[in-house]
């Protein structure tokens, strides 16, 4: 066989020229990461070699500014230590592979960063995070319904299979989701699922790919920075805890304990939480928790191998640089590794020090969640180093108002026991998500109701999180893919365009006009993201919850009716903030009123007031 040119590219770059010669079987298939950048921190780059023959090899670079060390290697993978110092000229550079006289050339572009002020922006109390489901959104593309090399499971007629929403049709409705007032958008994961039922995005099968079917990784770069544009910042939502089966990994692992357990032969069913902090847990019970499979198509990663764990921290990094993403969400965070999440974390926010990440700790008791804050003192484990937590806790004490089988006592309880977190303001509010069914459905299309917890939302303590459709009712279902229904107007053939006010119903209109009113309400009112929260507790009979907002000299009071008949509403207790007359403006209807806090106000049935003092 004579000499053989084999041609690797990847996403935007496609920057690696392999060249072999050779008349054995040395050959490259692929390297990641693809490129590093010069000035970054992690300047000790691990480049995981894909291939055959790699075993035994030698590895050098062009350039004698760049040292290489080959930490691990074998017929089909080889792990290649790269240190890059601080002032290499940006440029594309030739590393060398030897094995028993075979040779392959591999060119790795280092590049110079991008410091635009907008990149990596972080987000905040000030915010409003939107929640959407990709291939749920809308299709700005027919041509990526079907794409090659991924599995077909298109078909618009199956609620379970994919509908086709892209990164395109997220792209075209930027203009529709910033004049609602939402300033953050949070995707479910965009990486390759090759498999069935994956349009979730949960199952990974490229770390290092969008999935072809929303998009391209230049897509996705398009959809930050015209995000950016438009005053909206993105969060990532990532996944170090599991893979998709379909994954190659998975049919030849880079080694023997790459996962935890093997396609045969796992555990399964051990969502054992709690144990991570519980002083009585057996330690086994948390090795089960870290160590269990989701489900059987999801092999779960095993992040004290050394070797995968410098994957995962570059791959995450690489993401953010490349993208300029603000934030990330982690998946299913007390599943994997503590150590390694901790130094993970720890790693992003070196690097990028107004970056935030937000950890999902799916459990009701805000102890236990609070214990994975960063600077919890209450840790019986070491430092995570983790800035934000998704709010369980209240979001079940929301749902349970809902459905009628909790009070606004529960809320009021939930949010009372703040002094457990580090840093309440920090914490991801709400009421559903793409996990659980809209919130709208579980109050049995109770809209004021709703509009209640709505409002409880944007004005308490937190980081707001809306999934998508909440602005119209969208009301779903009980199932995963009855909640994760198609926004209307986002898919050819849809009958009518709910993006457009004269696509949506009356009852569509009236929801949307209130959410995006208490959105800017929100962002021009400062002691709503701002303001010191002090609530008082509802009365066992009178199921009414008060509370204010207070920053400098300004006061906002938010008064929630929780009984579907009118209530008197006893102010006494808050007199001592206000004069004895105070005039205020609605922040919905924009009324002057004046109130009387020696006399008792009367709300009607499941009313919310928000009322902001005037001077």
């Amino acid at each position: 066989m004579g000499p053989r040119t084999v041609i690797f590219c990847f996403c935007i770059f496609a920057m690696f020229s392999l060249i072999c010669e050779s008349n054995h079987n040395l050959s490259i298939d692929k390297v990641e990461p693809p490129n590093w950048w010069v000035d970054m921190k992690w300047n000790c780059v691990q480049l995981m070699i894909y291939g055959k023959g790699l075993t035994n090899i030698s590895a050098e670079f062009q350039n004698d500014q760049l040292a290489t060390t080959v930490l691990k290697s074998s017929n089909s993978y080889a792990f290649v230590q790269v240190k890059i110092p601080d002032n290499l000229p940006p440029a594309t550079y030739l590393l060398e592979i030897t094995a028993l006289g075979q040779k392959a050339v591999i060119d790795f572009p280092i590049l110079s960063r991008d410091t635009s002020p907008y990149r990596h922006q972080g987000f905040n109390n000030a915010d409003v995070v939107y929640l959407i489901t990709p291939d749920r959104f809308a299709n700005g593309d027919l041509t990526n319904d079907l794409a090659d090399g991924v599995v077909s499971d298109f078909d618009p007629n199956s609620i379970s299979k994919r509908q086709g929403g892209d990164l395109s049709g997220i792209i075209d409705r930027l203009p529709y989701l910033q004049d609602l007032g939402v300033s953050v958008l949070w995707l479910n994961p965009v990486l390759e699922n090759n498999g069935t039922n994956s349009y979730h995005g949960y199952a990974a099968t490229d770390l290092y790919r969008i999935d072809p079917r929303l998009g391209s990784n230049t897509e996705y770069k398009e959809l930050v920075d015209q995000a950016h544009a438009h005053q909206i910042k993105i969060i990532f939502d990532h996944v170090s805890n599991h893979i998709g089966i379909g994954h190659p990994w998975v049919q030849n692992l880079p080694s023997e304990n790459w996962l935890n357990g093997n396609i045969t032969e796992h555990s399964s069913d051990k969502h054992y939480i709690s144990s991570i902090n519980d002083p009585h847990a057996d330690p086994n019970t948390v090795k089960l928790l870290q160590s269990f499979w989701f489900v059987d198509s999801m092999p779960d990663l095993n992040q004290r191998n050394p070797y995968l764990a410098n994957y995962l921290i570059q791959n995450t990094l690489w993401w953010i640089e490349f993208t300029g993403i603000d934030g990330i969400r982690e998946d299913t965070y007390p599943y994997a590794d503590q150590e390694f999440l901790s130094r993970w974390a720890a790693t992003i926010l070196s690097q990028y020090p107004s970056f935030n990440i937000v950890g999902e700790i799916w459990t009701n008791s805000p102890a236990s969640v609070a214990m994975f804050q960063k600077g919890n003192l209450l840790h019986q484990q070491k430092e995570t180093n983790l800035p934000c937590v998704m709010d369980f806790p209240l979001c079940q004490a929301f749902r349970q108002y809902l459905m009628g089988t909790g009070k606004l006592q529960n809320v009021y309880e939930v949010l009372a026991q703040d002094f457990l977190y580090s840093d309440p303001n920090n914490l991801l509010t709400f009421f559903d998500n793409h996990d659980m069914p809209r919130g709208v459905f579980i109050a049995k299309e109770n809209i004021q109701k709703t509009k209640q917890v709505i409002a409880m939302l944007l004005t308490l303590r937190g980081i707001p999180q809306l999934l998508y459709g909440t602005e119209i009712n969208m009301v779903g279902g009980e199932s995963h893919v009855q909640l994760r229904a198609n926004f209307p107007g986002g898919f050819p053939n849809d009958m009518r365009n709910a993006f457009d006010r004269n696509g949506r119903t009356e009852a569509e209109n009236d929801i949307f006009t209130y959410l995006r009113k208490l959105l800017e309400v929100r962002k021009r009112v400062s002691p709503l993201t701002t303001g010191k929260l002090i609530h008082y507790p509802p009365n066992y009979h009178n199921d009414v919850y008060k509370y204010l907002r207070i920053s400098e000299e300004e006061i906002v009071l938010v008064i929630i009716n929780g009984h579907d008949e009118k209530r008197q509403v006893d102010l006494s207790e808050l007199a001592h903030w206000f004069d004895t007359e105070s005039r205020f403006v609605n922040l919905i209807t924009d009324q002057i009123c004046t109130i009387s806090f020696t006399e008792k106000l009367v709300v009607t049935s499941w009313q919310t007031l928000i009322l902001h003092q005037r001077p």
